[in-house]
């Protein structure tokens, strides 16, 4: 229990500033809920009441995120989640797994091309992402300084420091200083830069595409 505990709750804080209505709200309802069986040694009650709770949490998602409620969905790395956490009570219980895949019957048409979100709700233009090679200390203080850092010039930023990389995410307007003071630390690899703005918009030519596409 212990060690499930430790990982959502790892895997919750990895993120400087979570947006409330993802998959890391999700992760931390199931651990809130895990925090409550501290000592507890009846797992079948332990993982059926946290994954009862989780989903709770996660029906409630479309509530927190307007695209969610706009497209009348859960957010889907939630249900994945969930997935991943029936699929775990399962085994406890001993259950066989089926792998058979349900094929759809119903068709979805996509009635709009509005996705409920527009540019201007894009704060942070660029997703940066790169891996920095150390060749210097990386304690945890200069971690939590390099969080801090990012933090002040972006959001959804995920700071995973592994033995002598560090790997990076960040939501920025300009990627060139985040990659700037990660040099301080050492070389940079597998360097990513994205327009989220570009994207979206990509991303709504093509569901008007699609839509004109229907008969």
């Amino acid at each position: 229990i212990a060690a499930f505990e430790k990982a959502v709750e790892s895997a919750y804080k990895a993120v400087m500033k979570p947006k409330e209505g993802t998959i890391l709200t999700v992760a931390k309802g199931a651990h809130e809920k895990a925090a409550e069986f501290d000592g507890t040694e009846d797992m079948d009650q332990f993982i059926d009441s946290v994954i009862d709770y989780a989903q709770e949490v996660l029906n409630k998602t479309p509530d927190m995120l307007p695209v969610l409620k706009q497209a009348g969905v859960v957010d889907s790395g939630g249900q994945g989640l969930m997935q991943v956490m029936k699929g775990a009570y399962d085994a406890f219980l001993g259950k066989e797994i089926d792998f058979s895949v349900e094929t759809p019957t119903v068709s979805v048409n996509i009635a709009s091309v509005d996705d409920g979100f527009s540019d201007e709700d894009i704060k942070f233009g660029y997703c940066t992402e790169f891996i920095i090679l150390l060749n210097r200390q990386f304690n945890i203080k200069h971690e939590m300084d390099f969080k801090s850092y990012l933090e002040s010039i972006g959001d959804s930023i995920v700071v995973v420091a592994d033995d002598d990389i560090v790997k990076v995410h960040v939501h920025t307007n300009d990627p060139g200083m985040a990659i700037q003071k990660a040099l301080k630390y050492g070389q940079l690899s597998n360097m990513k830069i994205d327009n989220m703005r570009l994207e979206h918009q990509e991303k709504v030519i093509k569901m008007n595409e699609k839509n004109n596409a229907e008969p």
